[in-house]
């Protein structure tokens, strides 16, 4: 039982921890908010973090309903967000995560006074990646338990990305090319194991494997 939680647990915070990747926002988190001030930076990283987080956990918790009513069965959905994540992956293994935010979205924050709630909240911190991330480590919890370990994960990452915005805010914190682009490849191969497996899991729950 307690191996088991400790199991998800570590799996449900590596993965969200993977995909939202905090360090790969600053860059974008300081050059939209290149004209605002400290305090203004420090606000809307605050309403930002609480937005997105709020957005994974209805979708962690509603997610299966949601797709029980487009009648989606969820082997066909974890075959298809695990190719979802695996191209995420695939990009952080490039050096090019920063394409989880269009041309006119990054246009778009460049210009406006406010960049909380879009696009940094939605979709740069609770985009595609991250909400099929959390519908199938929903899924793959078997016990209320493990729903609370999951909830407690998303709660600990975007504090974590809060954190890392913050000092981004306050110190104007920018890390060299080669600690970004080292960290977003050992993510990008862990996040790339975890999409193979659940595109495996679907497969064999479909009857396929």
């Amino acid at each position: 039982m307690l191996a088991e939680l400790a199991t998800y647990g570590a799996l449900s915070f590596g993965a969200l921890l993977a995909i939202l990747s905090p360090l790969a926002t600053v860059p974008l988190f300081l050059a939209m908010t290149d004209a605002n001030t400290t305090a203004e930076r420090l606000a809307m990283a605050r309403r930002a973090c609480l937005v997105a987080c709020g957005v994974i956990l209805a979708v962690s918790f509603l997610g299966v309903r949601v797709l029980g009513a487009f009648r989606i069965s969820v082997a066909a959905f974890q075959i298809a967000g695990g190719i979802v994540i695996l191209r995420v992956a695939l990009e952080m293994l490039r050096g090019s995560r920063e394409l989880k935010v269009s041309d006119e979205e990054r246009a778009e924050g460049a210009w406006k006074d406010d960049v909380a709630i879009t696009p940094l909240a939605v979709p740069m911190l609770a985009g595609p990646g991250t909400i099929t991330t959390a519908i199938l480590l929903a899924h793959e919890a078997d016990s209320l338990l493990q729903h609370a370990v999951l909830a407690g994960n998303i709660l600990a990452v975007y504090a974590i990305t809060f954190v890392a915005l913050r000092l981004a805010a306050i110190h104007s914190f920018r890390l060299g090319a080669i600690p970004l682009k080292v960290s977003a490849r050992l993510m990008g191969l862990l996040l790339a194991g975890i999409a193979v497996q659940f595109v495996l899991d679907g497969a064999r729950e479909a009857g396929l494997g």
